[in-house]
């Protein structure tokens, strides 16, 4: 290993992961990570408090996501033409506003503003991803999203323990921490990140865009790819969005509903196993599983995961129902923009991240909706079995149309 940079040829080839390289990637997404983290617990309780009704938290999680899926792609864009740094130190900027705007918030409406605000946030991820990939090669690519990932994490634990803590003083002060947290990412992004490729424009815009679509639908198995990945993400994100509200209804723990606090031990358990997937799980793995066996173990995860969670009375019952969704969804995003990423130009990564990113984002939109208007109804039950059903859809998908 070495802390110096490569030549932008050579980074590219590398056979190990410089792991130098990725340690202040790692500190910034972790600061992200850790600002969400902080937020996630409180804002279905900071929005119930305005009298807003599940239905209501599903309508603000899509309009984040609407803003995301329409940010993501033109952020990686973007990062592909000025740089990976300057693209972060923006986005930080959006967070700062976004957050501080929420932790003002009177009315639902300016919680959706506040949250659409967010949504253009995104661009933390892709240009992280991408500088990640911009740093590795095809063989070191999955391991070096999954150091993007595992920030991800552990930011998730430190933000889900601090919520813990200052939702006793106030629902506000946690918003007002990730306000500090996405304060320090851009001190972090802007002393300790290297200026990251920036691709040649040596086309115009309308080229540039051709070239981007291409990147994306290029070839058969990208597209197959492409629905399992929406097949995955839209299950995964009817589970998570409405959990809270589900477990607060459905789940007693030590005699009282389910709240902030014990809710944000939820989201910590997740960044640990997040972190120990990322980290030590995933390449031992691939090692042994090809692409396509992974992605049906990752359904197979998700799937044992929902239908624990439905039935979960005990801690025991709701931690295994953790732990499968968790250790899934962890392998899911490093395997398949890994995939998508090996068939794209090497001066192309930032809009492949970003386009994927907003293939997730696109899902979140529509799924927390449907999730919402099933709860809404009561019909807890309907709406697990929909999560699932969507996934084994997806995994029949993988198995019959992805080459063995």
């Amino acid at each position: 290993m070495t802390g110096r940079s490569l030549p932008e040829g050579v980074a590219g080839e590398r056979e190990n992961l410089d792991w130098w390289l990725m340690l202040p990637l790692f500190a910034i997404v972790s600061l992200y990570a850790a600002g969400i983290g902080a937020v996630l617990p409180v804002l279905p309780f900071y929005l119930r408090e305005m009298g807003a009704s599940p239905l209501v938290f599903g309508l603000v999680l899509a309009t984040e996501a609407l803003s995301q899926s329409a940010a993501s792609p033109l952020l990686g864009q973007l990062s592909d033409r000025f740089g990976r740094k300057r693209v972060l130190l923006a986005s930080q900027a959006v967070a700062i506003v976004s957050l501080l705007l929420l932790a003002l918030a009177q009315s639902i409406f300016t919680v959706l503003l506040a949250r659409f605000l967010f949504g253009f946030t995104a661009g933390n991820f892709s240009a992280a991803a991408a500088y990640a990939a911009d740093n590795s090669s095809s063989t070191t690519r999955r391991q070096a999203i999954g150091v993007v990932n595992a920030g991800l994490g552990l930011g998730a634990i430190v933000g889900a323990g601090l919520s813990s803590i200052l939702s006793e003083i106030s629902l506000t002060a946690p918003i007002y921490m990730a306000l500090a947290l996405s304060a320090s990412g851009i001190v972090v992004t802007a002393f300790g990140l290297k200026g990251g490729k920036v691709a040649e424009q040596a086309k115009g815009e309308a080229d540039q865009a051709k070239i981007s679509l291409r990147a994306i639908t290029s070839s058969p198995v990208i597209r197959v790819l492409i629905i399992v990945m929406l097949c995955h993400f839209f299950a995964y994100g009817m589970y998570t969005s409405q959990l809270p509200i589900f477990l607060a209804d459905r789940f007693v723990w030590n005699g009282h509903a389910l709240g902030p606090r014990e809710f944000s031990y939820i989201i910590a358990a997740d960044g640990v196993i997040n972190i120990f997937v990322q980290l030590f799980l995933l390449g031992w793995l691939g090692r042994f599983f090809p692409e396509r066996r992974l992605i049906v173990l990752i359904f197979a995860l998700i799937c044992t995961g929902f239908v624990s969670a439905g039935l979960a009375s005990t801690i025991p019952v709701l931690a295994f129902a953790v732990l499968c969704i968790s250790t899934g969804d962890a392998l899911a995003k490093p395997t398949y923009l890994a995939a998508l990423s090996v068939h794209v130009p090497s001066e192309r990564q930032g809009v492949v991240m970003g386009t994927g990113q907003a293939l997730v984002a696109v899902t979140d939109i529509t799924s927390p909706v449907l999730a919402g208007f099933i709860l809404g109804l009561g019909l807890y039950g309907a709406c697990i079995g929909a999560a699932v059903a969507i996934a084994v859809i997806g995994a029949a998908i993988a198995i019959i149309r992805l080459p063995r």
